[in-house]
């Protein structure tokens, strides 16, 4: 997350209570309830990639050309043997096997919009 992202675009709405949700009263609480209610511009989302691995920055376009988003941080996952990264595009084109590009150093390469966490958990979950 930066400054100008909210949790509500991170993906992070369960960390706001259900009092500060009915309440309001904290800060950035307008624009909080305003996306939680109306929903964000913007979404956070896993890509898998093909090329070479997006990094921070890189910019995210449509089959058009068109930009939808950027690329916050990304590399190569050795275990899943292939590019992973995560990033911001626009509300509407977070759902996973939704197909875009992403720009590494001025060329486009195939990407896809995956589920997070990129592995799945392993571990023991008392009932």
């Amino acid at each position: 997350m930066e400054q100008h992202i909210t949790p509500v675009e991170a993906g992070l709405s369960w960390a706001i209570g259900k009092r500060r949700k009915a309440e309001g009263g904290f800060l950035g609480a307008e624009v909080i309830l305003k996306q939680l209610k109306e929903g964000p511009k913007i979404r956070r989302v896993g890509i898998f990639s093909q090329g070479p691995p997006p990094r921070s920055h890189s910019e995210i376009v449509s089959g058009t050309g068109e930009n939808i988003g950027e690329v916050t941080s990304g590399g190569f996952s050795p275990c899943l043997k292939k590019n992973i990264a995560m990033g911001y595009v626009k509300n509407g084109l977070h759902k996973a096997g939704t197909e875009f590009k992403v720009v590494v150093r001025g060329k486009q390469y195939d990407a896809v919009v995956t589920k997070m966490p990129f592995v799945p958990t392993k571990y023991y979950k008392a009932p």
